[in-house]
């Protein structure tokens, strides 16, 4: 005691803390509201401020952890390196709770097949990889989280594909504007066109286009 008062333990009180600001993000921004499930990915995961430019997760990796944006502000991208040698940039990450991980299905062999680097300071959240798989087989919400995961793999993989085969240049920066509404001013143009598959010079005449057509 001090003081008559009982000294608080720091460390001990963040660590409370951070266990109910990972419980408020499961249950608010995963959507998962099973207690139990709740708690024992609080206690399993971990929040993370990193600076711009760290590496999480290497393309052909094993997963061992998994990650979300935490909070908004806070921008990642996913490349991966083509048979020339270049890094094509596959998708961005830019919204609370958005999985940092480029997975098609959850197991315990899981592997990426992104690079994911933050573009900007984040702060995220760390869960073991072989904790959610195993939640994933006795809780609903957990396993529903998880499918969700994996939608959005999917349909960022079949859009992507979609957008490079199909449409023009023009039509590319406007499907990035469409998509990506808050970070067209927070990527640098570089990262813009390698998203798009063209050089930043063709990046150029089309940014003059697109803003001739639309002020």
């Amino acid at each position: 005691m001090v003081n008559g008062k009982y000294k608080t333990n720091q460390g001990a009180l963040e660590g409370l803390n951070e266990t109910q600001e990972l419980k408020t993000f499961y249950q608010r921004i995963m959507g998962i509201k099973e207690e139990t499930a709740v708690q024992e990915l609080a206690e399993h995961s971990e929040l993370l401020s990193l600076k711009a430019k760290t590496i999480l997760l290497k393309e052909n990796d094993k997963v061992e952890r998994i990650h979300f944006l935490y909070k908004t502000g806070g921008i990642v991208k996913a490349y991966y390196d083509t048979r020339k040698g270049k890094k094509q940039i596959h998708c961005f990450a830019y919204l609370p709770g958005e999985p940092l991980v480029g997975i098609m299905n959850i197991d315990k062999n899981m592997t990426s097949f992104v690079t994911t680097e933050l573009v900007t300071d984040c702060e995220i959240v760390s869960a073991s990889a072989d904790d959610i798989y195993r939640l994933s087989r006795k809780s609903i919400d957990v396993a529903l989280a998880c499918t969700r995961m994996q939608g959005i793999s999917s349909i960022r993989e079949y859009e992507y594909e979609k957008m490079i085969l199909s449409y023009n240049p023009l039509q590319r920066y406007e499907y990035f504007v469409e998509t990506y509404p808050e970070i067209v001013d927070k990527v640098s143009k570089k990262e813009i066109a390698s998203y798009l598959n063209m050089i930043p010079e063709s990046l150029s005449r089309v940014l003059k286009k697109y803003k001739e057509l639309h002020g």
